[in-house]
């Protein structure tokens, strides 16, 4: 992984060019003859149009478990930092870079087993390796008609399949999940739109120093989707994982699924809010075990001047150890506890259903405050042996008075075990800002 002064030389020389970027506008025209001064000047002219990002999250998080395994109470106080540069457009061609470095302030008492400077086994497991990367790194291409928009991506990508539940960034975590692809998106007329991205690599939130942090693969996803504003969307979707190394051969697995979800907007206060997901996944590739799981998820509610109330149950096969669902490249659901980010296993009971309520809204009078609460039943997903349950509450405020682009925010999740796990307790408060 990169030293981080590396990354503290890249912030600079990017916040350097920030300077010149600040200056006239000018296009790239070098006519032929010109003095090498004058074709500098006019590309520094040229990328002076571009636009230089940069974003800070601190962040506190504590994880205790009441487990034999686990004498310690994890805590990672640990501060993220992300600079980019995205060129201007130029034949329809533009290109984008960005580094992100996480880095300890203060604690950083808590495990990552693949991370060998990192694992501290009797701590709970905080996905957060410290160190940089380059986290994206592409050129681009679009181009437009009268009924069709292309864009193809080459390059380090950060790509997410609708909701993330078998591919997605992992925005909550500090070292975000990205892919080397080769990413095409073509927006067709009559609502429809269909992805392709062939994936060669993947740099997961485990780092670059983790065993299983960048995983080399042959693997493709497809997505097709057809849209009707304020009524319905639909997401025909294959991911298909073909791992190259033998220690992931049983993670590689083909998974089809079909997705439709609103909301469907009643009036300019009432809406209608449903989901209804199907996913079956088989073995795929090299993977010597067989699996045929499936995957449904059902969730139904209204919102009502931005408060939203759903009910839904989230239901992941599993017939035994080997043959269950999985999804080695989503960002925990079920729970901000994570406990159940992986699908488990209790005796000869196997597979997860998830039953949970939540309600999300604003706060008044505070403006740009936001709450969120969930509660989850935990069974087995075979003969519904009970796993526990969990509360999960968070609040986010967008400090307006002060900036939009400055924001704070907790969670803080409990959950209560019975056949399954330990108790738990996670909690978290952090601050970002975006320049």
């Amino acid at each position: 992984m990169t030293q981080p002064t590396s990354f503290v030389v890249a912030v600079a020389v990017l916040f350097s060019a920030s300077d010149l970027l600040a200056a006239e506008n000018g296009t790239l025209t070098v006519p032929a003859g010109t003095e090498n001064t004058s074709a500098v000047s006019e590309v520094v002219s040229f990328l002076k149009k571009g636009n230089l990002s940069a974003s800070a999250r601190y962040r506190y998080e504590a994880f205790e478990r009441d487990e034999p395994a686990f004498t310690h109470t994890a805590q990672a106080s640990t501060m993220r930092l992300a600079v980019g540069y995205e060129t201007p457009t130029l034949y329809g061609f533009s290109a984008f870079g960005e580094f992100e470095g996480v880095y300890a302030l203060g604690l950083d008492d808590y495990s990552i087993a693949t991370v060998p400077s990192q694992n501290k086994p009797d701590y709970p497991a905080i996905l957060d390796p410290l160190g940089s990367e380059l986290n994206q790194g592409w050129v681009r291409y679009k181009c437009a008609g009268d009924d069709l928009r292309a864009v193809l991506t080459l390059g380090r990508l950060e790509v997410m399949l609708n909701d993330g539940r078998f591919l997605s960034i992992s925005y909550w975590r500090q070292n975000h999940e990205s892919c080397d692809t080769a990413h095409l998106n073509l927006d067709l007329p009559l609502g429809f739109a269909l992805t392709y991205a062939y994936i060669d690599r993947v740099h997961r939130v485990m780092g670059e120093d983790a065993s299983d942090g960048q995983p080399t693969m042959n693997s493709h996803l497809y997505d097709v989707r057809w849209r009707q504003k304020d009524v319905l969307n639909v997401s025909a979707y294959g991911l298909l994982l073909d791992y190259q190394q033998s220690q992931f051969f049983t993670s590689s697995t083909r998974t089809l699924g079909l997705r439709c979800e609103g909301p469907w907007k009643l009036d300019a206060d009432w809406a209608l809010c449903y989901t209804a997901e199907f996913a079956n996944q088989r073995d795929f590739g090299e993977n010597p075990n067989y699996v045929d799981a499936n995957y449904w998820l059902g969730e139904l509610g209204f919102a009502f001047k931005g408060h939203t109330f759903k009910g839904g149950v989230a239901w992941l096969g599993g017939r035994s150890v080997t043959d269950k669902l999985s999804s080695p490249l989503a960002h925990p659901f079920n729970g901000r506890t994570e406990l159940f980010a992986i699908t488990p296993s209790l005796g000869n009971s196997h597979g997860l259903e998830a039953d949970y309520l939540s309600v999300t809204g604003p706060v008044s009078p505070v403006e740009g405050l936001t709450y969120s609460v969930v509660l989850y039943d935990y069974h087995s997903a075979n003969d519904r042996i009970h796993y526990g349950n969990e509360l999960d509450l968070g609040f986010i405020w967008k400090v307006k008075p002060v900036s939009e682009k400055w924001e704070i925010g907790c969670r803080l999740s409990r959950y209560w075990a019975d056949g399954l796990y330990g108790d738990a307790l996670r909690c978290a408060v952090y601050t970002s800002y975006t320049f």
